[in-house]
Protein backbone atom coordinates (compact mmCIF):
# COMPACT_ATOMS: atom_id res chain seq x y z
CA UNK A 1 0.00 0.00 0.00
CA UNK A 2 1.39 3.69 -1.06
CA UNK A 3 0.36 6.48 0.94
CA UNK A 4 1.07 9.53 -1.28
CA UNK A 5 1.33 12.66 0.36
CA UNK A 6 2.61 16.31 -0.73
CA UNK A 7 5.74 16.57 0.46
CA UNK A 8 5.16 19.61 3.80
CA UNK A 9 7.83 20.82 5.77
CA UNK A 10 5.09 20.83 8.77
CA UNK A 11 4.25 17.88 8.02
CA UNK A 12 7.25 16.09 7.08
CA UNK A 13 10.48 18.00 8.11
CA UNK A 14 11.78 15.22 10.97
CA UNK A 15 11.39 12.58 8.53
CA UNK A 16 14.61 10.94 6.98
CA UNK A 17 15.31 9.06 3.93
CA UNK A 18 17.51 6.00 4.11
CA UNK A 19 18.23 5.36 1.04
CA UNK A 20 19.63 1.72 1.40
CA UNK A 21 15.95 0.63 2.82
CA UNK A 22 14.51 1.51 -0.92
CA UNK A 23 12.84 -0.74 -2.83
CA UNK A 24 12.82 -2.98 0.75
CA UNK A 25 9.23 -4.88 -0.24
CA UNK A 26 10.21 -5.10 -4.09
CA UNK A 27 10.97 -8.27 -5.82
CA UNK A 28 12.10 -6.46 -9.23
CA UNK A 29 13.67 -2.23 -9.44
CA UNK A 30 14.06 -0.08 -12.42
CA UNK A 31 17.65 0.32 -13.23
CA UNK A 32 18.85 2.76 -15.80
CA UNK A 33 20.56 2.78 -18.72
CA UNK A 34 24.30 4.02 -17.19
CA UNK A 35 23.97 1.87 -14.18
CA UNK A 36 23.82 -1.54 -16.39
CA UNK A 37 27.71 -2.94 -15.67
CA UNK A 38 27.23 -1.36 -12.23
CA UNK A 39 24.14 -3.54 -11.20
CA UNK A 40 25.10 -6.83 -13.16
CA UNK A 41 28.14 -6.94 -10.57
CA UNK A 42 25.73 -8.13 -8.05
CA UNK A 43 22.24 -8.50 -9.69
CA UNK A 44 20.47 -10.15 -13.03
CA UNK A 45 19.27 -7.46 -15.22
CA UNK A 46 16.34 -8.53 -17.45
CA UNK A 47 13.60 -6.78 -19.18
CA UNK A 48 9.84 -6.77 -18.39
CA UNK A 49 7.04 -5.19 -20.36
CA UNK A 50 4.93 -2.62 -19.08
CA UNK A 51 1.67 -3.76 -18.81
CA UNK A 52 -0.64 -0.49 -19.46
CA UNK A 53 2.25 0.49 -21.91
CA UNK A 54 3.54 -2.25 -23.68
CA UNK A 55 6.64 -0.87 -23.23
CA UNK A 56 9.59 -2.92 -22.12
CA UNK A 57 11.85 -1.27 -19.49
CA UNK A 58 15.34 -2.44 -18.08
CA UNK A 59 14.58 -4.34 -14.72
CA UNK A 60 16.97 -5.74 -11.80
CA UNK A 61 15.93 -8.84 -10.47
CA UNK A 62 16.42 -8.66 -6.19
CA UNK A 63 14.36 -10.89 -4.53
CA UNK A 64 13.07 -14.28 -5.66
CA UNK A 65 10.04 -16.35 -3.83
CA UNK A 66 8.87 -13.56 -1.14
CA UNK A 67 7.96 -9.89 -2.46
CA UNK A 68 11.23 -8.67 -0.45
CA UNK A 69 14.39 -6.78 -2.03
CA UNK A 70 17.29 -9.73 -0.96
CA UNK A 71 19.97 -7.22 -0.98
CA UNK A 72 18.28 -4.94 2.01
CA UNK A 73 18.37 -5.89 5.42
CA UNK A 74 17.97 -4.10 8.90
CA UNK A 75 22.22 -4.00 8.58
CA UNK A 76 22.22 -2.36 6.01
CA UNK A 77 22.28 -2.82 1.65
CA UNK A 78 24.64 -5.24 0.48
CA UNK A 79 25.43 -5.02 -2.86
CA UNK A 80 28.67 -3.39 -4.87
CA UNK A 81 25.86 -0.36 -6.09
CA UNK A 82 22.48 0.70 -5.32
CA UNK A 83 20.08 1.80 -8.68
CA UNK A 84 19.33 5.22 -8.67
CA UNK A 85 15.37 4.87 -8.48
CA UNK A 86 16.00 1.92 -6.14
CA UNK A 87 17.24 4.42 -3.02
CA UNK A 88 14.28 7.22 -3.70
CA UNK A 89 11.08 4.64 -3.82
CA UNK A 90 9.42 6.89 -1.06
CA UNK A 91 9.46 9.83 -3.60
CA UNK A 92 7.06 11.16 -6.46
CA UNK A 93 7.20 14.60 -8.29
CA UNK A 94 4.24 16.64 -7.76
CA UNK A 95 3.52 19.92 -8.37
CA UNK A 96 2.00 20.85 -5.41
CA UNK A 97 4.56 19.59 -2.69
CA UNK A 98 7.56 21.63 -1.86
CA UNK A 99 10.16 21.56 -4.25
CA UNK A 100 7.44 19.88 -6.32
CA UNK A 101 8.01 16.49 -4.99
CA UNK A 102 5.61 14.28 -2.99
CA UNK A 103 6.22 11.59 -0.46
CA UNK A 104 5.03 7.96 0.07
CA UNK A 105 4.30 7.82 3.50
CA UNK A 106 4.16 4.28 3.76
CA UNK A 107 7.69 3.57 1.74
CA UNK A 108 9.81 1.73 4.08
CA UNK A 109 12.79 4.37 3.57
CA UNK A 110 11.21 6.76 5.59
CA UNK A 111 11.69 7.41 8.78
CA UNK A 112 14.26 8.02 11.23
CA UNK A 113 17.32 7.04 10.19
CA UNK A 114 18.87 8.31 7.11
CA UNK A 115 19.35 12.08 5.32
CA UNK A 116 17.15 14.61 6.03
CA UNK A 117 14.38 15.58 3.61
CA UNK A 118 14.58 19.15 4.78
CA UNK A 119 17.55 21.50 5.98
CA UNK A 120 17.23 24.98 7.68
CA UNK A 121 12.91 24.43 6.19
CA UNK A 122 13.91 23.87 2.83
CA UNK A 123 14.08 20.51 1.07
CA UNK A 124 17.50 19.48 0.29
CA UNK A 125 18.19 18.66 -3.05
CA UNK A 126 15.76 15.27 -3.48
CA UNK A 127 13.99 16.48 -7.01
CA UNK A 128 17.53 16.96 -8.72
CA UNK A 129 18.09 13.58 -7.42
CA UNK A 130 15.02 12.07 -8.80
CA UNK A 131 14.68 13.52 -12.09
CA UNK A 132 18.47 12.38 -12.71
CA UNK A 133 17.20 8.70 -12.04
CA UNK A 134 13.94 9.24 -14.04
CA UNK A 135 15.96 10.21 -17.01
CA UNK A 136 18.48 7.40 -16.63
CA UNK A 137 15.50 4.74 -16.43
CA UNK A 138 14.12 6.64 -19.60
CA UNK A 139 17.42 6.03 -21.04
CA UNK A 140 17.20 2.52 -20.25
CA UNK A 141 13.56 1.93 -21.42
CA UNK A 142 14.46 3.49 -24.62
CA UNK A 143 17.33 0.81 -24.80
CA UNK A 144 14.81 -1.91 -24.17
CA UNK A 145 12.60 -0.44 -26.66
CA UNK A 146 15.33 -0.59 -29.10
CA UNK A 147 15.84 -4.01 -28.59
CA UNK A 148 12.35 -5.28 -28.92
CA UNK A 149 12.10 -3.19 -32.49
CA UNK A 150 14.97 -4.91 -33.69
CA UNK A 151 13.17 -8.07 -32.67
CA UNK A 152 16.07 -9.74 -30.08
CA UNK A 153 14.18 -10.15 -26.76
CA UNK A 154 12.38 -13.50 -26.10
CA UNK A 155 10.34 -14.55 -22.86
CA UNK A 156 13.04 -15.68 -20.10
CA UNK A 157 11.97 -18.51 -18.08
CA UNK A 158 12.91 -18.43 -14.45
CA UNK A 159 12.13 -21.96 -12.46
CA UNK A 160 12.35 -21.91 -8.91
CA UNK A 161 13.10 -25.98 -7.66
CA UNK A 162 12.26 -25.81 -3.98
CA UNK A 163 14.22 -28.52 -1.53
CA UNK A 164 10.69 -29.83 -1.22
CA UNK A 165 10.66 -30.46 -4.89
CA UNK A 166 7.99 -28.00 -6.01
CA UNK A 167 8.37 -25.33 -8.17
CA UNK A 168 7.66 -22.16 -8.56
CA UNK A 169 7.92 -20.54 -12.05
CA UNK A 170 8.80 -16.34 -12.37
CA UNK A 171 6.63 -14.89 -15.38
CA UNK A 172 6.83 -11.67 -17.26
CA UNK A 173 10.55 -11.44 -17.72
CA UNK A 174 12.56 -11.01 -21.02
CA UNK A 175 16.14 -11.32 -22.11
CA UNK A 176 18.00 -10.73 -25.04
CA UNK A 177 18.27 -13.90 -27.24
CA UNK A 178 22.16 -14.54 -28.22
CA UNK A 179 20.51 -16.72 -31.37
CA UNK A 180 18.31 -13.62 -32.57
CA UNK A 181 21.44 -11.40 -32.30
CA UNK A 182 23.26 -13.59 -34.25
CA UNK A 183 20.80 -14.06 -36.61
CA UNK A 184 20.35 -9.61 -37.67
CA UNK A 185 22.14 -8.48 -40.98
CA UNK A 186 25.18 -7.18 -40.78
CA UNK A 187 23.58 -3.48 -41.36
CA UNK A 188 21.57 -4.01 -38.03
CA UNK A 189 24.73 -5.33 -36.45
CA UNK A 190 26.89 -2.17 -37.16
CA UNK A 191 23.88 0.26 -36.27
CA UNK A 192 24.06 -1.25 -32.82
CA UNK A 193 27.26 -1.09 -32.60
CA UNK A 194 27.53 2.56 -33.21
CA UNK A 195 24.09 3.35 -31.21
CA UNK A 196 26.23 1.55 -28.52
CA UNK A 197 23.36 -1.34 -27.48
CA UNK A 198 25.40 -4.27 -28.27
CA UNK A 199 27.88 -3.96 -25.19
CA UNK A 200 25.06 -3.75 -22.83
CA UNK A 201 23.31 -6.87 -24.26
CA UNK A 202 26.17 -9.10 -23.85
CA UNK A 203 26.36 -7.46 -20.26
CA UNK A 204 22.51 -8.41 -19.93
CA UNK A 205 22.95 -12.04 -20.65
CA UNK A 206 26.07 -11.93 -18.47
CA UNK A 207 24.36 -11.12 -15.54
CA UNK A 208 21.84 -14.15 -15.88
CA UNK A 209 24.86 -15.89 -13.60
CA UNK A 210 23.78 -13.82 -10.90
CA UNK A 211 20.35 -15.84 -9.79
CA UNK A 212 23.17 -18.08 -8.10
CA UNK A 213 23.65 -15.41 -6.16
CA UNK A 214 20.01 -14.22 -5.35
CA UNK A 215 19.42 -18.28 -4.20
CA UNK A 216 22.25 -17.97 -1.50
CA UNK A 217 20.89 -14.69 -0.25
CA UNK A 218 17.44 -16.08 -0.22
CA UNK A 219 18.54 -19.56 1.06
CA UNK A 220 20.72 -17.52 3.91
CA UNK A 221 17.20 -15.69 5.00
CA UNK A 222 14.42 -17.63 4.52
CA UNK A 223 14.02 -21.32 5.54
CA UNK A 224 12.46 -22.42 2.94
CA UNK A 225 15.32 -23.27 0.80
CA UNK A 226 15.95 -23.20 -2.79
CA UNK A 227 17.81 -25.98 -4.32
CA UNK A 228 18.05 -25.04 -7.74
CA UNK A 229 17.43 -22.10 -10.79
CA UNK A 230 16.76 -23.02 -14.22
CA UNK A 231 16.79 -20.00 -16.64
CA UNK A 232 15.73 -20.21 -20.27
CA UNK A 233 15.30 -18.00 -23.35
CA UNK A 234 12.84 -18.83 -25.81
CA UNK A 235 13.75 -19.57 -29.52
Amino acid sequence: MTRLRALDPARHGALRLDKARGAAERRLVPVGRGEIALAAADMPVLLAKDGQTGHFELVALVGLVEPVNLFVSPAGYHATSQPQAAGLTALRLDPEGADGLAVDEADASLGTAGEALFEGGRAKRWRRALEAALADVTAGRALADSYARRGVLRPLSVTLTMADGQEQVLDGLYGVAEAALAELADADVVAMHRADELAPAAVLTASLAQVERLRQLHNARFSRQIAAIGLGIAD
